[in-house]
């Protein structure tokens, strides 16, 4: 049952993390917009350098650049439920939230 629990979270969560990215809420990071105009710059000047590679070089270099993405998309998931994690501890700790649980066991449950 309390995995049932903590699966629901998990999906209300990305679902907000995931929904309405515009909202007044969202968080805007300094310079990142520009980090990202700059990494596409780069990218689009990398796949014409990649295009002049052999086959089997291209295809190594494109397998390692999804697996960058697949990591950098985990990153920012796990840093994101962290900062959850970080903010239900701190409001447990100041005593806005009940503590049934410890702090160990919350996270022993979470982690299941």
């Amino acid at each position: 049952m309390q995995n049932k629990i903590w699966e629901q979270v998990g999906q209300f969560l990305n679902r907000l993390r995931c929904e309405n990215v515009a909202r007044d809420t969202a968080v805007e990071v300094p310079g990142y917009k520009e980090a990202q105009e700059e990494v596409e710059g780069l990218r689009e000047k990398c796949e014409a350098v990649m295009q002049q590679l052999p086959q089997e070089q291209r295809q190594l270099l494109l397998e390692w650049m999804a697996e960058l993405e697949d990591m950098n998309s985990l990153e920012g998931q796990k840093a994101y439920c962290q900062g959850y994690v970080d903010c239900i501890l701190l409001l447990s700790g100041m005593g806005l939230l009940r503590q049934d649980l410890s702090t160990e066991e919350f996270m022993k449950r979470i982690r299941q």
